[in-house]
């Protein structure tokens, strides 16, 4: 347990890192053996100004719970609503893509769909833009149906829940 996210394994708040954790996969996907379990570890091990991309989802996480505290995440994670047919769920505060990443609602600056041709078949994505303490990203959200209609109210369906009104 000691390569765990886990800010700290004797707090009372344990389990909900540890939830955290689990759900948003950062132990298995960013620390190795060795790192540690204090939050300052993972911050000073991965918060260079020069991460790579995927850290960013660690170094947010961490960010985002010194800031706002476990037991706000915690509960907003715990009464979120799962956007149909996708690893998005998005509660009062926060958006969580499971495996992935979190962020807050109001950190989002932009929802859009983007349209890949570069494969044999055209695909369409739902991706918002995040500006944030942590850096300003860009994240897919989900895959969106080719069907124009169907497409549509996806993404609509994306916008309502994280309160974002027309944008194209």
């Amino acid at each position: 347990m000691s390569d765990k996210f886990v800010f700290d394994k004797t707090s009372p708040d344990a389990d909900k890192y540890t939830e955290v954790d689990k759900f948003l996969q950062l132990t298995e996907r960013f620390c190795k053996k060795g790192i540690g379990s204090i939050a300052d570890k993972v911050v000073s091990k991965f918060g260079r100004k020069n991460h790579s991309k995927p850290m960013s989802a660690l170094k947010r996480a961490v960010n985002i719970i010194g800031a706002d505290g476990i037991e706000a995440v915690y509960d907003d994670l715990m009464h979120c609503t799962r956007v149909d047919r996708s690893d998005i769920y998005i509660g009062a505060v926060y958006l969580f893509r499971q495996g992935n990443f979190m962020c807050r609602l109001k950190d989002i600056k932009k929802c859009y769909v983007y349209n890949s041709d570069n494969t044999e078949d055209i695909a369409y994505f739902c991706y918002v833009d995040i500006s944030d303490e942590t850096c300003d990203e860009t994240f897919e959200l989900r895959s969106l149906s080719v069907l124009k209609v169907q497409r549509q109210l996806q993404f609509d369906e994306i916008r309502k829940l994280i309160g974002i009104g027309e944008q194209e």
